[in-house]
């Protein structure tokens, strides 16, 4: 009987294979001749590996297996002998596209899914049982895993990496405080655990709140080291998701999506940017808000495992959190990212420019000093920061080589092809200085002596060079960010003023 129906079921779809027209012979089937045709369609090695153009027929058939058995799983076993006839040249001949492989794949799960649910009674009761098609497939020998060690260093490396990385970073003072604290944290856990104590149940799970460019990511990978190094996660990875990598457009896949990627994530940290596109506040139904209910069990579920960062603009983080008590139940530290200072935005284009084998001439800096101070003054929260810098310095690279290669080759010196002029800054990076012609023979900058606070003012000659504090003798490299707005002429100087 179910011979027959399987049968009755295939016969719709050997009719496409059977326009071919060595198979045509087999047009006008009866159950007597079913085992002959299965056996002559398993025996064309022409028709798997792309060797006829008839080869996409295979997927047509897969294709209409796959569409009745998404209405009816239990029809698994009605298709199975088909399927493995069809799955078991594929595996032995290899598929010719990554349609067929996709294909096979979708009834490979089907299968393994349904075997301890509806497939094969005799079978009931099972988990998650063998899928008839392990068989067939080839035997993959799978590399030695790397343990956590091999892999990525003893934990007491990788802390004292953090910790330098951490150190190393230009500004965010707050940002450090509040992870020295968290490293405080940890190191006091560590000892009661040591000392066989109870330890502390708070959460480890963040919320980075800043506008773009203010090294919140950066921040989220030494965190994630830090606890490794600390043995409260298993490995330092860093997976980084948006909603893109967490919604998916069609109704049931979400939760599939989102958990897939906090699998990838486990043992590590999930970094999620922007993470308040997931909400929709005029709630209507979006299936953001069930990747936030997946990733809120998850967090539960894997409390031991994963540690979760979400990030965004400060005021939209805030309402993201509003939004759903889970939220703040879960997320319970907040780091906020200020917008770098003046003199931190200087000092990462300096950086960028040591790292990359430029060096800035005096007038140069004068002139990238005004570009950001007025960026900064007249910034908003779509400021870019860091971001914002590192856009002046790919364009000052592109000023630089258009200036070099108007000259004749010969002229052009290795001086040449280090120095950045004041030609080179691109003030046309902030749209109100495009077009200015900023005068700085009488600018002048602020400065201040570390050793007896003195402050003294200096022309665009003493910029970032070695001078002597002419009260206590101590010497110090000439600050080049604290210009002063009422000298610089050819522009409106309330562009540097604080608004």
């Amino acid at each position: 009987h179910e011979f027959d129906v399987s049968f009755s079921m295939a016969l719709p779809l050997a009719s496409s294979i059977c326009t071919l027209s060595r198979f045509r012979r087999y047009g006008v089937l009866d159950r007597n001749q079913w085992d002959v045709f299965l056996s002559a369609f398993m025996s064309d090695r022409e028709w798997f590996g792309g060797n006829c153009k008839e080869t996409r027929n295979l997927s047509l058939v897969l294709c209409l297996i796959l569409h009745h058995l998404g209405r009816d799983s239990s029809l698994l076993p009605t298709y199975e002998r088909m399927i493995r006839t069809i799955v078991g040249a594929v595996f032995q001949w290899g598929a010719s596209t990554d349609v067929e492989r996709d294909l096979v794949a979708k009834i490979d799960r089907m299968f393994a899914i349904c075997n301890g649910n509806s497939y094969t009674s005799r079978n009931r009761g099972a988990s998650r049982g063998p899928s008839p098609l392990d068989p067939l497939k080839p035997i993959e020998l799978e590399p030695p895993k790397k343990d956590a060690v091999q892999q990525y260093g003893p934990p007491e490396q990788v802390l004292n990496e953090a910790q330098e990385e951490l150190d190393g970073l230009i500004g965010l003072s707050s940002v450090k405080t509040e992870v020295k604290r968290l490293m405080a944290y940890l190191k006091i856990q560590k000892q009661r655990r040591e000392h066989g104590l109870k330890q502390s149940s708070q959460t480890l799970h963040f919320v980075f709140k800043g506008n773009p460019g203010t090294g919140k990511t950066t921040v989220a990978r030494i965190i994630g080291k830090i606890l490794y190094g600390f043995q409260i996660l298993k490995t330092p990875k860093l997976v980084e998701g948006d909603r893109a990598a967490l919604v998916s457009g069609y109704v049931g896949q979400t939760a599939l999506k989102t958990g897939e990627l906090v699998d990838s994530a486990l043992d590590g940290v999930l970094f999620i940017d922007e993470a308040y596109a997931l909400s929709n506040p005029t709630g209507q139904h979006d299936f953001g808000q069930e990747a936030i209910n997946t990733l809120l069990k998850r967090m539960e579920d894997n409390r031991d495992q994963l540690v979760v960062i979400v990030a965004g603009y400060p005021r939209l983080m805030q309402q993201f959190i509003e939004t759903n008590p889970g939220l703040g139940s879960r997320f319970t530290r907040y780091i906020d990212f200020e917008d770098y200072a003046v003199e931190d935005l200087c000092r990462i284009f300096e950086k960028f420019c040591r790292e990359a084998e430029y060096e800035l001439t005096t007038d140069a800096r004068a002139m990238a000093s005004v570009l950001f101070t007025a960026a900064y003054q007249g910034r908003d929260e779509r400021f870019g920061n860091a971001r914002f810098v590192r856009n002046v310095f790919e364009r000052a690279v592109g000023l630089h080589s258009e200036r070099l290669a108007a000259q004749p080759e010969a002229a052009i010196t290795r001086e040449d092809l280090i120095d950045f002029t004041q030609e080179d800054i691109p003030l046309e990076a902030y749209p109100p200085l495009k077009g200015k012609a900023i005068e700085l023979d009488q600018t002048e900058w602020l400065a201040t002596c570390p050793g007896c606070g003195l402050e003294s003012d200096g022309g665009t000659k003493f910029l970032g060079q070695r001078v002597t504090c002419r009260k206590c003798q101590q010497k110090f490299q000439f600050p080049w960010w604290q210009v002063r707005a009422e000298t610089v002429g050819g522009i409106d100087t309330d562009l540097l003023k604080p608004r």
